[in-house]
């Protein structure tokens, strides 16, 4: 692994997948590459304008000043952290940007955070999250975000779950687990997704399989979608090879 992609939009959810980058970085040696997808505001045609009309575009441009700032604090705050760091500012849709910069920094590993889906803002955040685990190329790490009161898990692997499935063959959990083992000299459990809830893990590893068609879709449906929304650990999503 040499690098690393950390989508941020600098909430709560993402501060808490913070340390897991960390974590992977020191880990691995990988390089972080920032990412901060900039979503401009379109102002609403439909409402009266009030005042000086140019007031929005100032106030887009404002909070675009501020995410910039925002990106290149943190760079600094990890860099004096003796990590390797660049950024990567963009504008345009979260989901198509991540993707892409994932493509244009060869990504090996994308860090998402994912807040708990009690609003309806959180299951738009988790679906955009699910999104980019579904068409992501390389592996993606997703981290939930413990309820409001709740203690944040410390980012820490001495125990790998691997979530066995029916396709699942012992040189797929092989290929994927035998460097996590043996970077964080951790202990490694598979287990099918029933089992998975009685098992106290750091960390739940499992493989993504394309649907064949609509019919498949409707028969297997996706079982990332379900185990991240109810998994309190990280998973780390991993995809067929091509």
């Amino acid at each position: 692994m040499t690098s690393l992609l950390f989508p941020t939009d600098f909430s709560i959810s993402t501060n808490a997948a913070l340390d897991w980058v960390r974590l992977f970085a020191r880990k691995t040696g990988a390089t972080i590459t920032l990412l901060h997808v900039y979503q401009p505001m379109i102002p609403d045609s439909t409402l009266p304008t009030i005042g000086d009309p140019g007031l929005g575009v100032m106030a887009s441009q404002e909070v675009e000043d501020i995410s910039r700032q925002q990106l290149g604090k943190l760079a600094t705050e990890l860099r004096k952290e003796g990590l390797p760091v660049r950024v990567d500012w963009r504008i345009g849709a979260v989901e198509e940007g991540i993707l892409e910069a994932a493509r244009d920094h060869s990504a090996d590993l994308i860090v998402m955070g994912r807040s708990d889906l009690n609003t309806f803002f959180d299951r738009l955040a988790g679906s955009a999250v699910t999104e980019v685990a579904d068409e992501a190329r390389c592996p993606v790490l997703i981290v939930p975000t413990p309820p409001e009161g709740k203690t944040v898990r410390p980012a820490q692997v001495h125990t790998i779950v691997y979530a066995m499935q029916p396709q699942t063959t012992q040189g797929l959990i092989s290929f994927q687990t035998e460097s996590l083992v043996k970077a964080f000299d951790a202990q490694l459990d598979v287990l099918t997704e029933d089992e998975i809830d009685d098992t106290k893990a750091d960390l739940i590893v499992m493989q993504l399989y394309p649907k064949a068609g609509f019919l498949d879709g409707l028969l297997h449906p996706n079982h990332v979608a379900k185990l991240v929304e109810k998994s309190d650990v990280p998973v780390l999503v991993y995809h067929e090879r091509k």
